[in-house]
């Protein structure tokens, strides 16, 4: 028995179609597919499907992960234990209480400070 889905292997939407109709995702239109066929298709979306949630996983580490203000390097800690709320950069040795959260401000900056 045939089945019909969406070709589109960059697609995340893997539920079968009827005939003609459009993936309500990327708007391409459900073809019929052999079974050999519709396996590798689905393998493939698959695999697409993890990147992407590789992908997330990964921005919610950088999320997490502290930066300098001053150099932009991941290389800080806490300065004293009886001085919570202090950093301390490795690497430029910047002492304070701001400190970056963000992964593409501290690109910037790491950018800003290697044209110096």
């Amino acid at each position: 028995m045939p089945s019909w889905t969406c070709p589109n292997t960059k697609c995340t939407y893997d539920k079968e179609l009827e005939l003609g109709q459009q993936c309500p995702l990327c708007g391409e239109q459900a073809k019929e597919f052999k079974s050999s066929e519709l396996g590798n298709l689905w393998r493939q979306k698959w695999e697409f499907k993890e990147s992407i949630e590789r992908a997330k996983k990964q921005e919610k580490v950088l999320e997490k992960v502290k930066f300098c203000p001053k150099c932009g390097s991941a290389h800080i800690n806490f300065l004293i234990f009886y001085r919570p709320g202090i950093w301390r950069c490795l690497d430029c040795d910047y002492e304070g209480a701001f400190i970056i959260e963000d992964s593409k401000l501290a690109e910037k900056i790491r950018e800003h400070c290697s044209k110096k």
